[in-house]
């Protein structure tokens, strides 16, 4: 792996002294170019719900590649490894820091509607955690799709209320 990387084993062992370190290393870089590319996806613009859509969209998207899929095996070596859990933790903090950062610049989040978003963002992530691992089981995408459209939706409804409430 090293010769592949272009790397000395010495430098390597610097960089990630721990298995858990590299391991964790290596998510982190594919999470960055995901959300750099994500970035670039999504058409800036356009009406507060359309940037809505677009921005549930892009997260659904990364839900459903093989960054998922790697995230899916540490979580669950992290059951049985200490160590791998504790990067990993601090790990998926900053990922859902990134993350909240990325779908409020996607879907154009107001600084005053911040909470309503990331309460929405955090249940998005569980609900779409939920969706994901169904497709270990299952691999027709229909009902999954119109799950998803109605969560859409909802999420939608649910930042209009908020917004209309703050107005009052």
């Amino acid at each position: 792996m090293c010769a592949r990387a272009g790397l000395s084993r010495g430098a390597q062992l610097h960089h990630f002294p721990t298995k858990a370190e590299l391991v964790i290393g290596a998510v982190a870089h594919l999470a960055k170019r995901r959300a750099s590319e994500l970035s670039r996806e999504v058409p800036q613009g356009g009406e507060p719900d359309e940037r809505l859509q677009r921005a549930l969209d892009a997260i659904w998207a990364s839900f459903s590649g093989p960054l998922f899929a790697a995230a899916l095996e540490l979580w669950v070596a992290s059951r049985s490894d200490r160590e791998l859990r504790e990067h990993l933790v601090r790990f998926e903090r900053q990922v859902g820091r990134a993350m909240a950062a990325l779908f409020g610049e996607l879907a154009g989040a107001e600084p005053q509607r911040e909470r309503d978003f990331a309460a929405a963002l955090e249940l998005t992530f569980h609900v779409m955690r939920g969706m994901a691992l169904q497709r270990i089981l299952r691999d027709d995408d229909t009902e999954r799709r119109r799950l998803f459209e109605l969560w859409k939706r909802l999420v939608s409804q649910y930042l209009s209320g908020a917004k209309e409430e703050e107005q009052r």
